[in-house]
């Protein structure tokens, strides 16, 4: 759940400023970890993993 949640940290705002409150002790773990922001977290991290999957693609092909 942690790489989880530093993963979604590096690719979103959303999940930054949570982690940015759980490292500076301003909320605590359960709060940090609840359902939704874990929800949240699995969402960027898809749809990343989903763009780079289809940019991989069309840099694969030779132009030769």
């Amino acid at each position: 759940m942690e790489r989880l949640m530093f993963s979604a940290a590096a690719r979103d705002d959303s999940p930054a400023r949570r982690m940015h409150l759980f490292a500076s002790r301003l909320i605590g773990p359960l709060r940090f970890l609840n359902p939704a922001a874990l929800a949240k977290a699995s969402a960027v991290n898809l749809r990343h993993r989903g763009a780079a999957v289809i940019r991989g693609k069309g840099s694969s092909r030779s132009c030769g």
